[in-house]
């Protein structure tokens, strides 16, 4: 079980890391995370729930898609569309805690949001915003630039859980998940059996990208894999 990360690649919390889905495996979760909503002088709570599915149909391989619902999807200055994504885990180079490395990329079928490839070494990684239309499209990872009114094309990647997975191990664990996604922070707590179903809760810091969505740090979910 990798753990599928809120942007749809198995991961962290908003971080891709360089593990894969179990091979002929299926994963799934669902996150949910508060957000102010400004209509003239007035402020409206929203709910933002990240869908997402992940699948591998060969070894160290996955495909997967990310769908968030907005519970006001009446709002006319944002779009959300589902992201496709993928991951291929490239081999070990080395033997220490970078010899661990992952190509992969995150599209977004709204034409105007930008895409993503990264690359992580281990815990540590870069990733590339391309595409996109400037003053009204977002990216995956890294920060908003307000004075250009477009994502950084670059940012840096950071995650890490403690204590990692072992193969093997059965019965009921507990994990922190700390990562950086280029813009926020967060810190996170997962509850997973060997059974295959696990809870998380987690917080980020605010997010750079808060004209679009003013996040709450406070994000809740739930995963199986089978």
């Amino acid at each position: 079980m990798a753990g599928l990360s809120l942007q749809g690649p198995s991961g962290f919390v908003n971080v891709p890391s360089y593990k894969t889905v179990a091979e002929k495996g299926i994963e799934l979760s669902v996150r949910s995370r508060m957000y102010d909503s400004f209509n003239g002088d007035k402020t409206k709570d929203g709910y933002m729930t990240s869908v997402a599915f992940a699948f591998s149909p060969v070894r160290d391989f996955e495909l997967g898609i990310q769908a968030d619902l907005d519970s006001q999807s009446d709002r006319n200055n944002v779009e959300t569309d589902p992201k496709l994504n993928f991951k291929v885990r490239l081999p070990i180079v080395g033997e220490n805690e970078f010899s661990q490395i992952a190509f992969g990329g995150v599209f977004d079928t709204n034409p105007n949001n930008y895409h993503t490839l990264y690359l992580t070494f281990g815990g540590l990684g870069v990733g590339w915003n391309f595409g996109g239309n400037e003053g009204i499209g977002t990216a995956s990872f890294g920060k908003y630039n307000k004075k250009k009114r477009k994502p950084d094309e670059l940012c840096l990647l950071f995650g890490g859980e403690f204590p990692g997975r072992r193969p093997g191990i059965r019965g009921y664990r507990s994990q922190y998940i700390l990562d950086y996604n280029g813009d926020v922070v967060s810190l996170g707590w997962r509850y997973y059996s060997h059974r295959g179903f696990s809870v998380d809760i987690s917080a980020s810091t605010k997010t750079s990208y808060d004209e679009f969505y003013d996040y709450k740090p406070l994000i809740v979910g739930i995963g199986a894999n089978f």
